[in-house]
């Protein structure tokens, strides 16, 4: 009960926080759920509550989606997510939960990019690659594909829609690829359902807050609660390996 608390208001925190930023709470929720939950399942639990989390700032943004980075994003993840499910399959659990913690805590600490850009959308095709190749270890590509839609052409509102849809397909994948190697997160559905209703929650409340909270604030938060839990998941890995 006491973790179906802590997950539950975590999940809430980090939608609000994605509401407002369109960034940064599926990173911190990974970080939650890993800490927690057992290997197999961090990831397909992680994408199931993001892609209610996703999906509900699809609705509420949908008409700012930009519908060419979504085809050729669609056209890139599918590969690459099969490629990595069949390459998760063989390889030992802590060692993947330990990646976890050392990409969490990377994204946590490298600096962030600021340039703009205006390069070609058929940029997304391989960023759909690589984003469903790694979004099968990792979970969180928030991280990953932020960078790209920091440009000229995609203003804050489209960048929040078009990024959520670009999540939530990456979720939907994830959780029919775990399904097919028998990791089936409904088993669960009690938590399941508290953790989807706190995001819906979370999101809606960040979108009536969008703006209200200063980027050096959001960046320092998010920076020193990422780097606590990541650090905690490296060492107790790193504990169970030697």
């Amino acid at each position: 009960m006491i973790s179906i608390l802590i997950l539950t208001a975590g999940a809430v925190v980090c939608s609000v926080i994605s509401g407002m930023t369109g960034m940064g709470g599926g990173t911190i929720l990974l970080a939650i759920i890993a800490s927690m939950v057992a290997t197999d399942y961090v990831v397909p639990l992680h994408g199931t509550v993001q892609l209610i989390s996703n999906s509900t700032r699809l609705v509420l943004f949908f008409r700012h989606i930009r519908w060419r980075v979504i085809g050729y994003f669609i056209i890139g993840i599918a590969p690459g997510a099969i490629l990595g499910i069949f390459i998760f399959r063989l390889l030992d659990k802590n060692i993947v939960k330990l990646l976890m913690g050392v990409f969490i805590l990377t994204v946590a600490l490298l600096p962030k990019s600021r340039n703009e850009r205006t390069s070609s959308f058929v940029l997304f095709l391989p960023i759909g690659f690589i984003s469903g190749f790694i979004g099968i270890f990792f979970g969180a590509i928030g991280p990953f594909i932020a960078p790209f839609f920091i440009r000229k052409d995609i203003i804050k509102e489209e960048l929040v829609a078009t990024k959520a849809t670009c999540q939530a397909i990456s979720h939907i994948i994830k959780i029919i690829l775990f399904g097919f190697i028998g990791i089936n997160v409904f088993g669960n559905w009690k938590l399941l359902v508290s953790l989807c209703l706190a995001v819906v929650i979370g999101t809606v409340i960040g979108k009536k807050m969008l703006g209200k909270l200063s980027e050096t604030s959001f960046r320092k938060i998010f920076k020193v609660l990422l780097t606590i839990i990541a650090l905690r998941i490296v060492v107790m890995q790193v504990i169970k390996l030697f």
